[in-house]
């Protein structure tokens, strides 16, 4: 069937009607499908499943009026319809228009031969409305999903209008429309708020004019705006976007600011407490960004380094060529490698270095860096300090000058009286009247070993602190070194008292020797000074991970618990257990020397059950420290 193929429905119960309404369609040009029913309930049962195009219905039908077809309202009609009469009158075709027909027609010769123009008028007319429906039904959905967004926005959201005078100059704004969360912002409700004016509502919000010229600038112009004020009836800080809807009207986007206001508030705040801890430290502090530029120098700094404003705005590379920079040894001190290096997540602490200053004393620095992380993990840059410890390197030159000539001094004469004593002893040896005095020269030998050790741990001591140790590393049996350790120091270690028990197979150990049979003889001879005189003491080793365990342990007294922390600061010696003999540096030289291998010590011990020390070597290349 052909597209423009138009299908009418004719409800009429004259069969001679009928027949001339059909011959009067199919004489024209049209293609028509005409359904006849002649009764209400036939019309009814044929449009549960149809629709027609037109409906032409005859106004008294056997069972009722044909008005009962038609729907009252025709904005919700889905066909049109004519109404037929026999005879017409005023009142009927009044009835007619009312119930929802689009046209009345009283059927007669000349009315059915001129109907396939009125049908085609009333198609024409009803396409109309089909399309206004379809107009107004989509701009009624438009409108609701306009509104829908306009209620569901996070921002606060108003519609305006301008209001003029006379002379037509702004003189306040009136509020059409506003959603809920610009309720929520402004503290004002929708009712109280639609259809008052500004003045009214915001009264208490500060050069209300000002704004009011921003307003009505943006409705005039078409430029959008932005304000930014505390709002005294919410105590809110509020941001107001302001966008031009043409003819005197405005919108406004409204977002509550105030938790972002007062983080910045705390930010300047923590901005200014940094910029004064930084201002207060002592030390030179410098904050790095990602390039090595600087971003930030403490006063400290300034005065330790020299640059100008000027100079701290050179690239790295420029900046750091204007400093003169040197290891502790006077090799060139690679600045630009170290900041690299922070920069780019490495940590470094304590870094010794010498700035040379071209006009003035040298500055001997210790140096730190690490890198700045962003919460998320990623890098933002690098912090390095350095500490003037320029006062504190002359205390050390001077300190150990000091203790070198102690030690000098006081070996000469030190000397000289182990001599005469050792002659005075060998003196009175066969002399029957020296029995009163030979233990006299004992003691004085006694006596100036004990100071002999005295002196030799205070400058053991000057050396280890004094800069960095050279060991004279080689490849060690330990097995072997301990045989070689209780014969070489027979008259120190009581070999009888001694147990040596090694694993099979220990690997060579990288040691300087001197320096091991320091730690073994300082480890060993306090074993035997604080444990019974018949009680063994025992020296053991066994193999590790990358290490091996090297341990000398006591049937002694013990160590109390809140000893056993201090037991390697220097000069220090527990309660109970101070000796003549000892200056408390034993087990700090002990612990320097440990750890000038890469080793670690360590101490377990229980009162009244003897003490273990435990020391590690680390198995690996004779290299240098």
């Amino acid at each position: 069937m052909s597209p423009e193929t138009i299908h009418i429905l004719l409800v009429e119960d004259s069969e001679m009607h009928s027949n001339l309404i059909g011959e009067s369609f199919f004489s024209g040009s049209a293609h028509i499908h005409l359904t006849t029913v002649s009764t209400l309930a036939a019309a009814r049962a044929f449009l549960v499943d149809h629709v027609p195009d037109l409906a032409l219905i005859d106004f008294i039908l056997p069972d009722g009026k044909g008005t009962e077809l038609l729907c009252a309202n025709r904005e919700q009609a889905k066909f049109p319809a004519v109404l037929l009469s026999a005879s017409g009158d005023e009142k009927t075709a009044v009835e007619a228009m009312k119930a929802g027909a689009l046209d009345y027609l009283v059927k007669g010769g000349t009315t059915l031969a001129e109907l396939p123009m009125i049908v085609d008028r009333t198609l024409r007319e009803w396409d109309h409305i089909v399309r206004r429906r379809a107009a107004e039904e989509a701009l009624r959905r438009s409108e609701e999903k306009y509104r829908r967004l306009f209620e569901n926005m996070r921002e606060g959201v108003a519609v305006d209008r301008i209001i003029y005078d006379e002379e037509g100059r702004p003189v306040d704004w009136v509020v059409t429309d506003i959603n809920p969360a610009y309720e929520e912002v402004v503290g004002i409700p929708r009712e109280r708020a639609v259809g008052r004016r500004a003045s009214e509502l915001y009264g208490e919000v500060p050069d209300l004019e000002s704004v009011l010229g921003v307003y009505a600038g943006v409705a005039e112009t078409g430029k959008p705006a932005q304000l930014e004020f505390f709002f005294p009836i919410s105590q809110k800080y509020i941001l107001i976007s302001v966008f031009s809807l043409g003819d005197g009207q405005f919108a406004t986007m409204t977002r509550d600011m105030t938790t972002r206001k007062r983080m910045e508030v705390e930010r300047e705040r923590l901005l200014a407490e940094q910029e004064a801890i930084l201002n207060a430290i002592a030390d030179a502090v410098i904050i790095y960004d990602l390039d090595g530029m600087i971003r930030h120098m403490n006063p400290a700094a300034e005065r330790m380094f020299g640059y100008s404003s000027v100079d701290r705005a050179k690239p790295l590379e420029e900046r750091i060529s204007l400093l003169k920079v040197e290891t502790p040894e006077g090799k060139p001190f690679d600045l630009k490698n170290t900041i690299g290096r922070a920069v780019a997540g490495e940590t470094m602490k304590g870094v010794i270095a010498v700035l040379r200053r071209p006009e003035g004393k040298d500055i001997w620095m210790c140096n730190s860096a690490a890198a700045i992380y962003t919460p998320d993990g990623k890098r933002a840059g690098a912090v390095g300090t350095s500490a003037d410890i320029t006062a504190l390197h002359d205390l050390q030159v001077e300190r150990d000058l000091y203790l070198h000539t102690i030690s000098h001094d006081l070996r000469i004469p030190l000397t000289v009286i182990q001599g005469y004593a050792q002659l005075l002893q060998e003196t009175l040896r066969g002399d029957a009247a020296g029995d009163r005095s030979r233990p006299i020269c004992a003691e004085i030998m006694k006596g100036t070993r004990r100071m002999g050790r005295m002196i030799e741990d205070l400058v053991e001591t000057a050396r280890l602190e004094g800069g960095p140790l050279t060991l004279e590393k080689e490849g060690v049996n330990v097995a072997v070194f301990f045989r070689h350790l209780a014969a070489s120091h027979a008259g120190v270690i009581d070999e009888e008292r001694l147990r040596i028990d090694t694993a099979e197979n220990l690997p060579e150990v990288p040691v300087d020797r001197h320096r091991l049979e320091r730690i073994l003889v300082n480890l060993l001879t306090n074993a035997q000074k604080y444990s019974p005189p018949e009680s063994p003491v025992r020296l053991r080793a066994q193999p590790g991970e990358g290490e091996i365990l090297l341990s000398v342990s006591d049937c002694g007294q013990g160590i109390a618990p809140e000893d056993q922390s201090h037991i390697f600061e220097r000069f220090y010696r527990p309660e109970g257990s101070r000796r003549s003999d000892s200056v408390g540096l034993g087990l700090y030289i002990t612990r320097m020397l440990v750890e000038a291998h890469g080793g670690r010590i360590w101490v377990e011990s229980q009162p009244g059950k003897g003490t273990i020390f435990f020391f590690t070597l680390p198995v690996g290349s004779g290299d240098v420290v």
